[in-house]
C-alpha cells in the first residue's frame, strides 16, 4: 500500500504488487493516523510494516527484522525506539523542559517504536481509533503540535501494549540495522522547514531561522512527552475502571 497524502507530490507506481492509495482527504480529516486506517482497511496480510518514505535498507535488514518479529508478535518491533524519562527529581534536559521525552534511540527492550520503520500485526491497527477518544479533544485538538495527530507513534505503541495486556518496556528496538535517511540536502536541515520532528543539525546561531526551528523542535518534544505522559495517565484510569467494574459484577 503506498499512500499518497500530499497533492503536491502525489504520483502512480505501476506495479502488480503495489496498491496507489490517493489519500489527500484522508490526511487532511485523521492526519499521521490515516496510515492505520488504512493498514486495517486495506491491508491484507496479517502483518503490517510501516515505513516512512525517506528511509532506505536492505533486504537482509528487513529479514531480520520480520524474524524478531516472528519470535513475539504481540508487540511492535522497529528500527526506531524511545523510552520516557521519568527517573530522578527533574534534573535531565528532557525532564525540565520535555515532559520526559528523549529523542535517544533506544537498544532492544523499548516503550515505544517510532513508525518510520515498524512492523506489527494488522488487527491492532484497529485499537488506535477505538481509544483515540481518550486524548482526541483535550490533547490532539487544543495542544497538538505540528501536523494532525503528531506523536500517533507514541499512541500506538501505549495502546497496543494495553490492547495486548502488557506492561513496561514491552516492544522491541533494533537500533543496529543499517538504515539510512535520505540526503541532508533534501532535507533541508539549516532551517527544518520539510522536518516534522523538528529535527536539525549544527549550530547556526546568526541565522534566525535556526533559532526558529530550534524552537519548533522544543515545543514538539514538550508536546510527545505531555502526549505521552497523558496517555499512559487515561490508559491506567481506564484499566483500573475496567478491572473495579468487573469486580462489581462478580
Amino acid at each position: 500500500l503506498l499512500l499518497h497524502t500530499n497533492p503536491a507530490t502525489r504520483f502512480t507506481l505501476a506495479h502488480e504488487r503495489v496498491t496507489n492509495v490517493d489519500a489527500v482527504a484522508a490526511n487532511d480529516e485523521m492526519g499521521l493516523s490515516a496510515r492505520f486506517y488504512y493498514c486495517h482497511a486495506l491491508a491484507r496480510h496479517e502483518w503490517v510494516i510501516h515505513v516512512d518514505d525517506d528511509m532506505e535498507f536492505s533486504v537482509r535488514v528487513l529479514d531480520e527484522m520480520l524474524i524478531e518479529f516472528g519470535r513475539d508478535t504481540k508487540r511492535l518491533v522497529g528500527r526506531f525506539g524511545r523510552n520516557l524519562e521519568t527517573g530522578g527529581d527533574g534534573g535531565t534536559a528532557e525532564m525540565r523542559w520535555f515532559n520526559g521525552y528523549n529523542s535517544r534511540d533506544t537498544h532492544g527492550a523499548s516503550e515505544v517504536i517510532l513508525t518510520k520503520l515498524m512492523v506489527m500485526e494488522r488487527d491492532a491497527c484497529s485499537s488506535f481509533f477505538e481509544y483515540a477518544y481518550l486524548i482526541w479533544d483535550n490533547v490532539v485538538l487544543n495542544e497538538g503540535e505540528g501536523p494532525l495527530w503528531n506523536g500517533e507513534d507514541i499512541f500506538m505503541s501505549l495502546v497496543a501494549k494495553y490492547w495486548y495486556g502488557r506492561e513496561g518496556k514491552s516492544h522491541y528496538a533494533m537500533d543496529w540495522l543499517d538504515v539510512r535517511d535520505a540526503p541532508e540536502e533534501l532535507k533541508e536541515y539549516k532551517n527544518g522547514n520539510l522536518d516534522i520532528s523538528g529535527g536539525f543539525k549544527g549550530a547556526y546561531l546568526w541565522d534566525w531561522h535556526w533559532w526558529q526551528n530550534l524552537l519548533r523542535r522544543n515545543r514538539h518534544y514538550a508536546y510527545r512527552g505531555k502526549l505521552w505522559k497523558i496517555t499512559l495517565e487515561r490508559l491506567n484510569k481506564l484499566k483500573q475502571d475496567t478491572m473495579l467494574a468487573s469486580t462489581r459484577t462478580q
